[in-house]
């Protein structure tokens, strides 16, 4: 994918790239690229960085000029083993920046910070669900490197949430070194359509609606009660109401588990 002033990266999304040219996909693997106008975001207190299954995952390829292009964005865990959820554009766009580059892969990094915490493991796509523009991943390992203590993963919560609903959401936009978090509430819920794809079908999703503004690299990020269970996928910003965002149902991300015999685990 040839680099210039702009870059059209998924289905008519148009991403301006930054002064160094980084794929931005800082474009970030993502259709949330808010506006250069977007309001800062604070890092969490450390003892609030929202769930510990939640990781960077990162795609680095040769690009023009001999710079590297550089893509970024937010996936989570489901289970001890590895396997991780994220939105099927993150899939589509790291595997643009890495397209010169045979054989590499995309990296899943976590931010826990102690001796058994593996810096990055490469992942292989094994599922895509593209209605729904979800992708379950696997890493060629498990980010810890011994067991003990919590395991980094997040649970799933597939019961009824009513608009209203406190809601926070954990990632990694813009390359931020640890995960931020972001809080706010349901707005909306119903059908939509994700992704422009060629079916005859409708393609119409259950969605959520959250009055949270997100920014490049949130594309993935869990949505999840605070204290509780992830209840959906962030998907993209909304196009009417740049500041909230769309986030997939977690029923999806059930349903594409099963499909391909990845373990997961619920809310008690």
């Amino acid at each position: 994918m040839p680099c210039s002033n702009t870059i059209s990266i998924v289905k008519n999304r148009t991403i301006r790239l930054s002064p160094l040219v980084l794929c931005v996909s800082i474009c970030i693997f993502s259709p949330l690229a808010a506006s250069s106008q977007a309001a800062a975001q604070k890092l969490p207190p450390r003892n609030d960085l929202g769930p510990r299954g939640v990781v960077q995952l990162l795609a680095v390829g040769p690009g023009e000029k001999e710079q590297n292009r550089e893509c970024s964005a937010t996936g989570f865990l489901i289970d001890e083993q590895g396997y991780l959820i994220t939105a099927a554009h993150v899939v589509e766009d790291a595997r643009r920046c890495l397209e010169k580059a045979p054989g590499a892969k995309i990296l899943a990094k976590l931010a826990i910070n102690d001796a058994r915490t593996a810096p990055a493991v490469p992942c292989d796509a094994v599922g895509i669900d593209a209605v729904n523009d979800l992708a379950l991943l696997k890493t060629e390992r498990p980010l810890l490197a011994s067991t003990g203590g919590e395991p980094p993963f997040v649970k799933l919560d597939a019961r009824t949430v009513a608009v209203g609903t406190d809601v926070s959401v954990s990632g990694y936009p813009a390359f931020s070194w640890q995960p931020v978090t972001q809080s706010g509430h349901i707005t909306w819920k119903g059908r939509t359509r994700l992704e422009e794809i060629d079916s005859p079908l409708p393609n119409l999703s259950d969605a959520l609606m959250v009055d949270i503004h997100l920014r490049p690299g949130n594309s993935g990020s869990p949505v999840y009660r605070p204290g509780g269970g992830v209840i959906g996928v962030v998907d993209k910003r909304d196009s009417l109401r740049p500041t909230y965002s769309i986030a997939v149902t977690i029923h999806y991300v059930i349903e594409l588990a099963k499909r391909y015999g990845a373990p997961w685990h619920g809310v008690d």
